[in-house]
């Protein structure tokens, strides 16, 4: 009886996700910050990396890859070196909402008193609030706008905080504030394309990446530079900004017509739903 137990709690991928994040915030708070804590989150980021596969949904396992396998992965990534959302919370309840779900704790709402007597679930949830994804994309007036402004605020801001601005940091006393800056860009790119492959390889049950959508990233990444140096060349000759309308236009139209090329033909490639496998612990 006690063997059908733990058979039945390692094959239940939530007791797997809310034990790893317990073992982040009981065990690994305690390890210095930086590399040695880092090294301790490995058993919970090769949890995080299985636990899409317990899910015989291509959708669902797409989407749990996106807001597990990554999202997660990068807030303990930054937890590892106290920073980050996580490193904010002050207790257990708080760390695996923030860890696990897309929320934020509401501006000027008290510390949980998990001594006092215990809240009623609604009153907990009530100190949350959903962290906006999306910002009108329809309204992007330039590639910048539309992919460090509009298009999925949280996969932008934690790969802001995990990628482009250590690399920026790192880089800007050997090449300069404007290369660092164009250098970091294009790594946060490459990084994101490599992260949507991963959700690709799970989508399609392990299929080897074809890397196309990643060069998707590093031609959105390119393009940005491009664009950037256009608008700073249209400053120094005077030239008459471009409408608005027009941006929005062109804009929205590029990102669309890369989007076909590159994000489509994969997805009519990998239409697989069960994967005929389970993952081991």
């Amino acid at each position: 009886m006690e063997d059908e137990s733990k058979n039945l709690m390692i094959n239940n991928p939530f007791f797997l996700l809310l034990s790893s994040v317990s073992y982040s915030y009981f065990l690994a708070t305690y390890i210095p910050k930086g590399l040695a804590r880092v090294i301790f989150l490995l058993p919970t980021f090769y949890l995080l990396s299985i636990f899409p596969w317990y899910f015989s949904s291509s959708v669902l396992r797409g989407v749990l890859s996106f807001f597990v396998t990554w999202i997660t992965s990068f807030k303990l990534l930054l937890f590892g070196f106290n920073k980050g959302p996580l490193f904010a919370c002050k207790n257990y309840l708080d760390f695996v909402a923030i860890a696990i779900f897309p929320l934020k704790i509401k501006e000027n709402e008290p510390p949980l008193n998990l001594s006092q007597s215990f809240k009623t679930l609604s009153s907990i949830m009530g100190r949350y609030e959903l962290v906006r994804i999306f910002n009108k994309p329809y309204l992007a007036t330039s590639l910048q706008d539309f992919w460090g402004r509009r298009w999925n605020r949280l996969s932008s801001n934690i790969l802001r905080q995990t990628i482009y601005e250590p690399t920026q940091n790192a880089l800007v006393g050997v090449v300069g504030a404007g290369k660092a800056r164009v250098l970091a860009l294009i790594t946060t790119l490459v990084i994101s394309g490599i992260m949507h492959e991963l959700m690709f390889y799970y989508i399609s049950c392990g299929m080897r990446p074809t890397w196309e959508v990643t060069w998707f990233f590093v031609l959105q990444g390119i393009s940005m530079v491009f664009e950037g140096a256009l608008k700073y060349l249209a400053r120094v000759k005077g030239w008459t900004p471009v409408h608005p309308a027009v941006s929005n236009v062109l804009t929205l139209g590029f990102v669309s017509l890369t989007f076909y090329w590159f994000f489509v033909p994969p997805v009519w490639r990998s239409g697989r739903n069960e994967c005929g496998f389970r993952p081991r612990v």
